[in-house]
């Protein structure tokens, strides 16, 4: 059975009975025009919050809508798990084998019994193997992780070499840059209110970054303290 098709909206489940608190048949779909400025979601512990973000995020692929997420806690990247065909071959490298034994189960059956849940679960909200695979499909996903080679390393360091385009033509462009990354160093360092305009330590920076970069030279952290 193929999933329905709501091609311009977003598919966040389904309406709820406010007097039974009962799920019905009839689907929650979000208009996307309605994204315009600022939201946010709250909820008690365990309430679905981060679920629903995951929704909505999944619902933007799907709807070419491109997203940056800052995910502190690491639980959005569970957006990267799709499993089309739900086989439980799929599901094993992500089985706890400590969680498994606790359930007296190899991680091969967990790993089974995981994969027919996810199956049945997700065909009761009618999502079958092809809307999966059409999010799969929808957009290039990366993790960046500043401190850790478990996804797209980041480096503050790589920010302070020459940029790779000629100063002479684009200064106004390579300012904001040296402004943002001078902005990133002091606040690492602690400082706050960094106004560009009157911070002694912010003008002090950015005057060495432009002086080295309208140079084509680099800087690392050793010279700047230096």
């Amino acid at each position: 059975m193929a999933s329905a098709d709501y091609s311009g909206k977003f598919y966040l489940g389904r309406n709820v009975d406010a007097g039974s608190d009962e799920t019905g048949g009839e689907p929650y779909l979000y208009d996307p025009d309605n994204l315009t400025t600022h939201a946010f979601v709250v909820g008690m512990t365990c309430s679905g919050k981060t679920g629903l973000c995951i929704d909505i995020m999944e619902e933007a692929a799907l709807n070419s809508v491109p997203a940056l997420l800052i995910d502190p806690k690491g639980d959005i990247t569970n957006l990267l798990l799709h499993f089309p065909g739900q086989a439980a071959e799929d599901f094993e490298p992500w089985i706890d084998p400590a969680a498994a034994r606790r359930d007296d189960k190899t991680v091969q059956q967990a790993a089974i019994d995981t994969a027919a849940l996810w199956k049945d679960d997700l065909s009761d909200w009618g999502i079958e193997a092809d809307r999966i695979e059409k999010l799969q499909q929808s957009a290039q996903f990366a993790i960046y992780t500043p401190g850790s080679n478990a996804g797209l390393p980041v480096s503050i360091l790589a920010s302070l070499r020459a940029p790779e385009i000629p100063w002479q033509g684009n200064e106004e462009l390579l300012r904001e840059r040296i402004t943002g990354t001078v902005t990133a160093i002091l606040g690492l360092a602690g400082l706050t209110d960094l106004d560009p305009i009157t911070v002694r330590e912010h003008i002090l920076l950015a005057n060495i970054f432009e002086h080295a970069w309208s140079g084509d030279k680099g800087l690392d952290l050793g010279e700047m303290i230096l």
